[in-house]
């Protein structure tokens, strides 16, 4: 009585036996891939943090500085003498190097000989100013940012300036329709950053205080102080 034996079958794999080298290469190339994505994400992200806390931390040296020279400048005859307000701009880099407010060498203001007559700012800068990351840029205005959209009441500018007291002058603030809810939040100024595919945001308000806005990309929204979102402008 023959007997026949079954012949094993040379593809299948046994349980001892383990991955291929051209296996493991792929599973390595994979996983670089990976990890390299990752880290590039990580890496934008951390860079997007620096490039908007840059911004807010200038616009608070300019605040502060305002409020600095203001108790620095002497007393004038001019009884109605204010002093102006002090800006910082944006789109002129060499605007946004710290203001020098001491010594003998520092930023002054002469008054104007007459009442009603102009007064001549003499702006002294030291400093590093803004720097702004490779494949980032400022957008001034809603177009700048597409497809991103706007928060809806972060009106775009790129320039701001401060009174005596720390506030934002009157003419740095977006046009509005007088607002008697208090529930009702009047349009803010805002500065946007931008790479082409997420976006950070510096907003100020009236009282000159600053506030960090970020875009998910995931759900399409901005989110500011204590995640809070804007999804509606007011209605007056």
């Amino acid at each position: 009585m023959s007997k026949s034996t079954a012949k094993p079958n040379s593809t299948s794999r046994s349980p001892e036996t383990g991955f291929s080298l051209i296996e493991l290469l792929i599973v390595c190339a994979i996983i670089s891939i990976i990890a390299a994505i990752s880290l590039a994400s990580f890496a934008n992200r951390d860079q997007a943090g620096r490039f908007q806390a840059d911004i807010a931390a200038r616009i608070r040296e300019r605040r502060a500085s305002a409020i600095r020279i203001n108790a620095l400048t002497e007393p004038t005859f001019l009884e109605t003498f204010r002093q102006p307000p002090i800006g910082i701009d944006f789109t002129n880099l060499a605007t946004t190097a710290p203001l020098v407010v001491e010594g003998p060498e520092r930023t002054t203001f002469a008054a104007p000989a007459i009442p009603g007559g102009i007064g001549q700012w003499n702006f002294v800068y030291q400093g590093r100013q803004l720097q702004i990351p490779a494949g980032w840029r400022i957008a001034g205005r809603a177009s700048d940012l597409s497809p991103i959209s706007l928060i809806p009441l972060g009106t775009p500018t790129t320039s701001f300036s401060f009174t005596a007291d720390g506030k934002l002058e009157a003419l740095s603030l977006p046009p509005y329709t007088s607002n008697t809810n208090p529930n009702n939040e009047n349009p803010f100024p805002t500065i946007y950053l931008t790479n082409g595919t997420t976006a950070r945001a510096v907003a100020v308000h009236p009282s000159g205080l600053v506030e960090l806005w970020n875009y998910d990309e995931a759900n399409q929204k901005w989110t500011g102080f204590a995640n809070r979102q804007v999804t509606v402008r007011p209605t007056f």
